[in-house]
């Protein structure tokens, strides 16, 4: 970027970039303005302090990490699990990594990430309960396959694709599998 004409989102999608990159303690008005090449007043122009612009960047990655994730798999015909699965273990987890090393240390940046994780295992919860997995089993389900998430997210490890196509049927297996009578 060479123009001091930024909007506020190249801002927050430069600050996420910095934050996948370098952790959040990138998250500073002199070092965004100079990895983008403008002025200091382009910043404070749409954030009103650093504190500002950290309120909207977590409130920017809950958009992409979760809401727009959502609209995207509703928005698909059939086998929204599936879909949701090879979205989640095909993206990299530096993104959500950081976001947990940020929690470790402010409370805003805790409480975005416990949010946005109890709104991501309830809606694979209301995807499972859609398969016919009874409620309590649902949440289970969508705990386990959350946290298998989190951990390749974090592990940061790049899966083949027949690797994870594999892990990807595995976990819908899993997942799907109707509890045995007793």
């Amino acid at each position: 970027m060479t123009s001091d004409r930024l909007s506020g989102k190249d801002w927050l999608d430069a600050g996420l970039e910095a934050l996948a990159q370098h952790g959040f303690t990138a998250l500073k008005a002199d070092v965004l303005a100079k990895q983008l090449k403008v002025s200091r007043g382009s910043f404070y122009w749409h954030f009103a302090d650093v504190a500002a612009f950290h309120t909207a960047i977590l409130q920017h990655w809950r958009a992409i990490a979760y809401e727009n994730i959502v609209i995207e798999i509703d928005g698909s015909s059939s086998d929204r699990l599936r879909h949701l699965l090879v979205r989640a273990f095909g993206v990299n987890g530096k993104l959500e990594s950081a976001i947990r090393s940020w929690a470790q240390s402010d409370p805003k940046a805790k409480s975005m990430a416990a949010a946005v994780d109890q709104r991501r295992m309830d809606y694979v919860a209301k995807l499972l309960l859609a398969l016919g997995i009874s409620s309590d089993l649902a949440k289970a389900r969508a705990r386990i396959l959350y946290w298998t998430y989190l951990g390749h997210a974090i592990q940061a490890d790049s899966l083949t694709q027949s690797s994870r196509d594999l892990v990807i049927a595995e976990l819908l297996q899993l997942a799907t599998a109707r509890p045995k009578q007793r």
